[in-house]
């Protein structure tokens, strides 16, 4: 094991130093294309209770993650208590917006999904200017939302909009594309928190830390999940199920890695259009599937894309000014 993960930091050491370009654009690339596999994954198995999929990813990611930071002789204890506090927000956040991914993904199309999780650049910005009150609200943030809002809007596909199109109504369908939709939203709006925080963590502890006390809580949480709510009762897999089970942990795993390096390496705008690039990807995954998309899930994906490419574009303006 330590000559594998030696050969494959010695390969990345050799990727960055002949194309230190490039590489951050291959980390973002292979790594939404690896999430939308993710999603696939997580969808193949629909009836699995999330917070079943989520103790599974979980017990995977601190497996892989114990074994990186044994190698690399990293501490993972004898922090202060204020980055313990910190790391438990972090930790307790993560494994709910997780949650949150994995029942809307279920309720949703792989490409809605990554669109909808993607807004959370969107959010991030609220809470910059309400919250943490680094920024101020802008006319162009203002109307970056409201652009938003009518992406979701069509994605949601309201009964009143099918009927002025003359599209044929389904209450249960409706329903449950809402539901999907505030599930995605509301993991958005927790990956939003979850990067507020990395960002106070950054400087005080390894990445990889972080990622085992993620793993460490999600398994404490989802096992309380799985005893008490009776939406989530544990379901025994089979070994097509426990399969698919073991590739959405190391996938999830993979993706943290690879996407992490590439903020590190790489430039924020430029890594953060690049990260759209998992909209093509659920959309390629969703005709794979034989998914039926509608005009209207085209056309609010596309709108919230473009919303947030201005939103990147706004940020990367003002963050220019003040250099």
């Amino acid at each position: 094991m330590d000559y594998f993960l030696s050969s494959i930091k010695s390969a990345i050491s050799q990727l960055e130093l002949k194309q230190p370009r490039y590489a951050p654009i291959y980390y973002i690339l292979t790594s939404s294309l690896i999430f939308s596999i993710n999603s696939m994954l997580s969808k193949m198995i629909s009836h699995i209770p999330s917070s079943q999929i989520v103790y599974f990813r979980a017990i995977i990611m601190c497996l892989f993650n114990t074994t990186v930071t044994s190698n690399q002789n990293i501490q993972l204890y004898g922090f202060t208590s204020d980055i313990y506090n910190k790391l438990f927000m972090r930790s307790i956040f993560g494994c709910l917006g997780t949650i949150c991914f994995y029942s809307g993904i279920m309720q949703v199309s792989v490409s809605e999904g990554q669109v909808l999780f993607r807004t959370s650049p969107l959010w991030t910005s609220l809470m910059a200017i309400y919250y943490l009150k680094t920024e101020k609200l802008q006319m162009s943030l203002f109307f970056n939302l409201i652009i938003c809002f009518f992406g979701i809007f069509l994605i949601s596909q309201p009964p009143v909009l099918l009927e002025i199109f003359g599209y044929e109504k389904s209450e249960n369908l409706v329903e449950t594309q809402l539901m999907g939709i505030i599930l995605m939203i509301s993991a958005a709006i927790f990956s939003s928190i979850i990067q507020v925080l990395i960002n106070t963590l950054a400087k005080s502890v390894n990445q990889l830390v972080i990622l085992q006390y993620f793993s460490i809580i999600s398994i404490g949480v989802t096992t309380v999940a799985l005893f008490i709510i009776p939406s989530q009762q544990w379901l025994v897999p089979s070994y097509f199920e426990m399969t698919m089970l073991i590739l959405i942990g190391s996938t999830s795993y993979i993706v943290q890695l690879l996407m992490n390096r590439a903020y590190m390496k790489g430039n924020l705008t430029e890594i953060s259009m690049l990260g759209q690039s998992q909209v093509i990807y659920g959309y390629i995954i969703d005709i794979f599937m034989g998914t039926n998309l509608s005009i209207f899930s085209v056309c609010g994906t596309g709108v919230i894309v473009a919303s947030l490419v201005k939103v990147v574009l706004d940020k990367s303006k003002q963050q220019q000014k003040g250099h």
